[in-house]
């Protein structure tokens, strides 16, 4: 069992202002051992928990983080039953279990990130699901206001424009297009120049599935603009190239598959 007292004394001294050493000093310890099981080191004596418990002002349960660790359980589990939900199609189940779970983590933003993922995919009258489209739009909004993931935050940027668009409020969705970073600026190309060996080449590597459905994407918006099928014949042939080695990509076939149709 993975005890989380170090984490909870980390916690709690600091957002009481407190040094390492004067908590040892109370404790009549020294400060190398609060050092030590605040980096997981180890543990303290089962003797000193009672003094502890005391000092921080909680329970010995509250100190040991078995409430926390009840807490992560219940939070993979519910994020295990929401994934199980959308392959099934369950997007209902998933809209009554994210609100349920808010209450217990509220502001969690993947939670809203999934709650706004279900909502846009309900079923219904034309009347009820603009109803759901406004209301995934007014969870992503507030995970933009709030949300301090940066990761989270770029994808909701990215998923709120095509809500704006949806919903028929364009300049709203070109606003946050254009807030959104270029292709030179992205996380890959950052990584693939910062990482060496073994990580380096991974990186490398994963970035091709994106780069195949950038040139897909564009390539084809060429295609429709122009009314040209020599992009969709070259965006086939550039990922014939980038994909000799990756021929088991799904998604890679499922982009080729989607070129071919369109010149058919």
């Amino acid at each position: 069992m993975n005890l989380l007292i170090g984490e909870y004394i980390k916690k709690v001294r600091l957002e009481r202002g407190l040094t390492q050493e004067e908590v040892a000093t109370h404790l009549g310890i020294s400060f190398q051992s609060i050092s030590k099981w605040e980096r997981g080191d180890g543990y303290p004596d089962i003797t000193m928990l009672p003094a502890l418990a005391d000092y921080f002002g909680t329970s010995i349960d509250e100190l040991l983080g078995a409430s926390e660790m009840v807490k992560r359980t219940t939070y993979n589990e519910i994020n295990r039953v929401w994934d199980e939900n959308n392959k099934k199609g369950l997007h209902s189940d998933n809209v009554t279990l994210m609100r349920q779970s808010l209450k217990t983590f509220p502001n969690n933003a993947l939670l809203l990130v999934q709650l706004s993922t279900s909502l846009e995919k309900l079923d219904g009258t034309h009347d009820e699901k603009n109803r759901y489209l406004r209301e995934s739009i007014a969870v992503q909004e507030q995970i933009l206001r709030y949300g301090e993931d940066s990761e989270v935050r770029g994808a909701t940027l990215y998923n709120i424009c095509f809500a704006y668009w949806k919903a028929g409020e364009y300049d709203k969705a070109l606003e946050q297009a254009k807030k959104l970073p270029n292709l030179y600026k992205s996380r890959e190309n950052a990584l693939v120049y910062l990482l060496q060996g073994e990580e380096k080449h991974k990186i490398a590597k994963e970035a091709l599935t994106p780069i195949a459905w950038i040139i897909s994407h564009h390539m084809t918006a060429l295609y429709e603009t122009e009314d040209n099928t020599v992009y969709i014949n070259k965006a086939l042939q550039i990922l014939d190239i980038l994909f000799v080695f990756f021929h088991d990509d799904d998604l890679v076939k499922s982009i080729r598959e989607r070129l071919s149709k369109q010149l058919k």
